[in-house]
């Protein structure tokens, strides 16, 4: 297994990606049909998918979420939107399938894990998860959740890259 820190402009594949969310304050949102919701001041994962070619690409599914201005599809552009919510890191991992749901379910039973805001998943979803993003309570820095979705994605992952944004 390879597993590298690069750029987003280096990559071409399809896979999933973890985003690791860091909220500088609380933060007050209407999120689509959500109507409006709280945010804690801490750090949040964010798991989803680009399986596709293109516009839909993981290259591109990841330079768009960076983007500050955009049009909001997802429940995730409200939130990368705002001014207090930046990207500190986005593991991301090649692969056809779609593993979304297994890597957030494996998140959602990390020690401290809690779900912020019910319903707040990836449009494409097919579990019927409840919740793609996570909050964690117990989080002092986002290198410890990066290790934790690291370790057990190498066996079943080809290739796994860190992308550090800062």
């Amino acid at each position: 297994m390879k597993t590298d820190v690069i750029s987003i402009s280096e990559f071409s594949m399809i896979g999933v990606y973890t985003l690791l969310l860091h909220v500088s304050k609380e933060v007050t949102l209407t999120v689509g049909k959500l109507e409006k919701q709280v945010f804690s001041e801490g750090y949040y994962a964010y798991t989803g998918s680009a399986l596709g070619n293109g516009a839909t690409s993981l290259k591109h599914r990841l330079a768009r979420h960076l983007k500050k201005q955009k049009q909001k599809f997802w429940h995730i552009n409200y939130l990368l939107a705002n001014q207090n919510v930046s990207i500190g890191t986005a593991i991301a991992a090649e692969t056809t399938k779609k593993m979304e749901c297994t890597i957030n379910g494996y998140l959602k039973d990390l020690k401290g894990a809690k779900v912020p805001i019910n319903r707040f998943v990836a449009s494409d979803c097919r579990k019927n998860c409840k919740i793609h993003l996570l909050y964690f309570t117990e989080l002092k820095k986002a290198d410890c959740l990066v290790q934790k979705l690291v370790l057990p994605l190498q066996s079943s992952i080809d290739i796994l890259s860190v992308i550090v944004v800062d």
